[in-house]
């Protein structure tokens, strides 16, 4: 009977874990490119993203709740998704890392300054761009094997 309690606990686990896909270059891409069309983000705006230049302004944080939402890291109601950002960045479900879990929670909160979801998830994005920005980039890059294919 444990066994068998042990197998469903596993399985469900499996489930629970597999729900999130890491997310590609070109994911991340198409979603940016929607959030600037469904937002009407103005030219120079887009331009000074492109140079990772984020200004705490609206159009901005509203840029960042939207691509961070398609990407299934952030959500309106609950906030950051712990788990998904650290399967995105480390592709593998969260683990006893505490020095990168530690780093995750230093920039992810439960909103108790009650601000919008849009800054909300400025407020999360900025500081995940800034103490994670190489991971982030080898977690989007392409895999050498990809690049051979695709060429």
């Amino acid at each position: 009977m444990n066994t068998l309690l042990a197998i469903c606990v596993l399985v469900g686990l499996s489930l629970a874990l597999a729900d999130y896909r890491r997310r590609n270059r070109h994911d991340v891409l198409t979603y940016r490119e929607e959030c600037v069309k469904e937002l009407d983000l103005p030219a120079d705006l887009v331009e000074k993203f492109k140079k990772l230049e984020y200004p705490n302004e609206t159009q901005t944080q509203c840029y960042f709740q939207c691509v961070f939402s398609k990407w299934e890291l952030f959500n309106n109601q609950t906030g950051f998704n712990v788990d998904n950002i650290h399967q995105q960045l480390v592709n593998h479900p969260t683990d006893n890392n505490e020095a990168f879990q530690g780093n995750l929670a230093g920039c992810v909160d439960q909103n108790e300054q009650g601000s919008s979801a849009c800054e909300w998830a400025y407020r999360g994005a900025t500081c995940l761009l800034r103490e994670n920005l190489a991971e982030i980039q080898k977690s989007l890059a392409p895999k050498v094997w990809d690049e051979a294919v695709l060429t």
